[in-house]
């Protein structure tokens, strides 16, 4: 397995996205892109809950942070996976081994997807509580999981046209353009 993107440095990360190699590229941007918003989203909430003005329910703050970090460390671990999954699939094409390769690269980034979508949802959650003062940083974050889960169902339905079951191709098509409603419902930023 190749070293995990979150041991590099970003001038590594960047160099090696930048390189021939088919790995990594789009999905590991995105997931990477889509944790670090999220990391944006926990400043937010953390200055949120430590303002002296803060009147909300401290635990509705904990359970998003813990949300948001789950989510996050979902995004990391989707990083690393979606650079083996697609080296696999495309090692194993043409061999019997073809088909549950694709499906690999198919949910690696649909677990991706998954994730920033639910970060979305979380920022969602956290407009009410944020200050005007701060309101930006949640728009950022927000903004970056929406294109980030934009991003990896370009590769989910890219992926998706490969498989041979109808019936299993539709149901990839119609997740995918769930998630891609919601990231277009949360335009508003």
């Amino acid at each position: 397995m190749a070293e995990s993107v979150w041991k590099s440095t970003l001038e590594d990360f960047r160099d090696r996205l930048a390189g021939r190699e088919s790995v990594p590229a789009g999905v590991s941007v995105a997931a990477v892109s889509a944790s670090l918003g999220l990391s944006l989203f926990v400043k937010v909430l953390e200055i949120v809950r430590t303002r002296k003005d803060f009147a909300g329910d401290p635990a509705k703050i904990e359970a998003l942070l813990a949300q948001a970090r789950a989510e996050s460390a979902k995004l990391d671990r989707a990083a690393d996976e979606d650079i083996v999954a697609f080296a696999d699939y495309m090692a194993s094409r043409g061999t019997p081994g073809e088909a549950i390769a694709l499906q690999r690269a198919i949910q690696s980034p649909l677990r991706a997807a998954r994730a920033a979508a639910a970060g979305l949802q979380l920022c969602s959650e956290a407009i009410a509580l944020t200050p005007a003062s701060i309101a930006p940083d949640l728009g950022t974050a927000a903004l970056i999981l929406a294109g980030s889960l934009r991003s990896m169902l370009l590769s989910v339905e890219s992926n998706a046209l490969r498989v041979g079951d109808r019936e299993s191709r539709e149901a990839i098509g119609r997740e995918a353009d769930e998630l891609k409603q919601l990231a277009k419902n949360h335009q508003r930023w």
